[in-house]
């Protein structure tokens, strides 16, 4: 096959093109079962605006730190509290039978891009922590530890 110089161009042009189709491909095949079983609270490219909890503390986004409202909390505790609500997973399961709705800790969380903001049930139970989102209508279970990461103790102090 005799091609001119310009010919092979094209052809190894359009060869790294297809090549990089497959990649592209393969990686949405490998990686994809991981987005749809998500674990986390948030989707990894959430940003968190505010957080609201029991509509008594109030935390939002200052630039890239922190502040509440009423200041029970703030600098490193405030921000690894909020990376903990960004980064903590848990398992997904179904509706827990027994549980009482009105004892939930009602966290509402307002998101960049979206025009609601989304209300989060917690449950303690003995041997678990619950999240229970109410706009994915979907149940995350956790230890009990992450519970105080994620609600320290300062915050919940009258």
């Amino acid at each position: 096959m005799k091609l001119s110089r310009t010919g092979w161009n094209n052809v190894i042009i359009f060869s790294v093109m297809i090549f990089i189709i497959v990649i592209n491909i393969t990686n949405k095949k490998l990686y994809s079962s991981n987005d749809d079983q998500q674990n986390t609270i948030f989707s990894d490219h959430a940003v968190i605006l505010s957080l609201a909890i029991n509509q008594q503390v109030s935390i939002e986004r200052i630039g890239r730190t922190w502040r509440a409202t009423p200041a029970k909390i703030s600098g490193q505790a405030l921000d690894q509290m909020m990376l903990t609500w960004h980064e903590t997973e848990g398992d997904i399961v179904s509706e827990p039978p027994g549980l009482d709705r009105q004892m939930a800790l009602v966290i509402s969380v307002e998101l960049a891009g979206e025009a609601e903001a989304q209300l989060l049930n917690l449950f303690i139970t003995n041997n678990e922590f619950l999240i229970f989102n109410e706009k994915q209508k979907r149940w995350l279970t956790f230890p009990l530890v992450i519970f105080s990461q994620l609600i320290p103790n300062e915050i919940l102090a009258s």
